[in-house]
């Protein structure tokens, strides 16, 4: 199984989105990562509130999945708003967030947690469209966040796009 992990990072040159395929064991197969987009302040105007989610959802998410080489089975990303790009992305798409016990869970969300305690307990949420997935996929993030840390590809991605950024 693949997953595809997709981060945006907003730089000193512009806003740069990246996305990573890796393996069960978090080990990369492929990445990848936009240009610098640079929004002016007419666009920040003009676009408001919805300036980062068209951003992400229109120039950056689409674009980078369809650039991909390798087959990837789910999507993970930090940005619930990606969630309603299933039918454009074709592959289901899991929100992943930190658990907040203080927060309820609606029935397409389910807790993940790492019995060591090795890592943070954590929320995912699925898509409606792909709501019969979300226990047997519950139930196998469940089993590599035992071993692996399914998050902290997000952070690999955020230090390539610095690492990139800073060596143009």
């Amino acid at each position: 199984m693949h997953f595809a992990y997709i981060d945006f990072v907003e730089t000193k040159q512009g806003h740069r989105a990246g996305v990573l395929v890796t393996d069960e064991t978090t080990k990369p197969v492929e990445f990848r990562v936009t240009t610098n987009v640079k929004i002016d302040e007419l666009q920040k105007i003009l676009y408001g509130e919805s300036l980062e989610t068209v951003l992400y959802k229109e120039r950056f998410t689409i674009e980078l999945i369809h650039s991909l080489q390798e087959e990837f089975d789910i999507l993970l990303t930090k940005e619930k708003n990606i969630l309603s790009l299933r039918e454009e992305i074709g592959k289901p798409i899991l929100f992943i967030q930190k658990y907040d016990p203080f927060k309820a869970m609606d029935k397409y969300s389910h807790k993940i947690t790492n019995l060591s305690d090795k890592f943070e307990p954590l929320t995912i949420t699925i898509s409606k469209e792909d709501a019969k997935l979300l226990v047997p996929l519950a139930r196998k993030l469940q089993e590599l966040y035992r071993t692996y840390n399914i998050v902290e590809p997000f952070d690999r991605i955020k230090k390539a796009i610095d690492y990139l950024s800073k060596s143009k």
